[in-house]
């Protein structure tokens, strides 16, 4: 290519879809969901105390990958359901919902397949135990307390706060196959 020449002008689906990744991406809350895996790991080490095995490891690092897909799910429904309280506070109103940047539909099947994906994930390669806790970790925050709790109650953080104290069970149960 001849310096001076101009180079070629960027085709424009490139920057569409890493724009597009980057909102779906938002959707999931990823520090948010950062903190749930790890506080799943942490159920995953006391479960299997000692030096963990090659086996082990493998699936650990498969729960959390099942674990952060289900999670993420649940906070993309979490901001199609309040895209609208979002766009009002500062603190949520970048969201890529409160912008009106993903419509509704694009929101609810992106969440569906992440759910769908993880909860696949979990079933095949953990165990059906871990996939249904997770599953209902994820009713319990994105049905119960965002659509039902929150606009009902200013309890809904002390009755919701269930499916944020599940994380280290989900790690246990993914390393034992069961809760107790």
């Amino acid at each position: 290519m001849n310096p001076t020449e101009p180079s070629p002008a960027p085709s424009a689906p490139l920057p569409f879809l890493v724009s597009r990744w980057a909102q779906f991406y938002a959707l999931t809350k990823p520090r948010v969901v950062q903190l749930i895996v790890f506080c799943a790991l942490i159920g995953m080490v006391l479960a299997v105390p000692g030096v963990p095995s090659w086996a082990n490891v493998q699936l650990a690092l498969i729960a959390c990958a099942g674990i952060w897909l289900v999670a993420g799910a649940a906070a993309a429904f979490n901001c199609l359901v309040e895209q609208q309280i979002d766009a009002k506070m500062r603190r949520t109103a970048w969201r890529p919902t409160a912008q009106g940047q993903l419509n509704n539909g694009l929101t609810l099947g992106f969440s569906a397949l992440l759910c769908a994906v993880g909860s696949f994930v979990l079933y095949v390669w953990v165990n059906p135990l871990t996939m249904w806790l997770t599953f209902a970790t994820f009713v319990g925050y994105a049905v119960v307390y965002t659509v039902i709790l929150k606009p009902l109650t200013p309890q809904n953080i002390v009755i919701g706060g269930a499916s944020g104290a599940m994380p280290p069970v989900l790690g246990w149960s993914a390393m034992t196959g069961s809760v107790g």
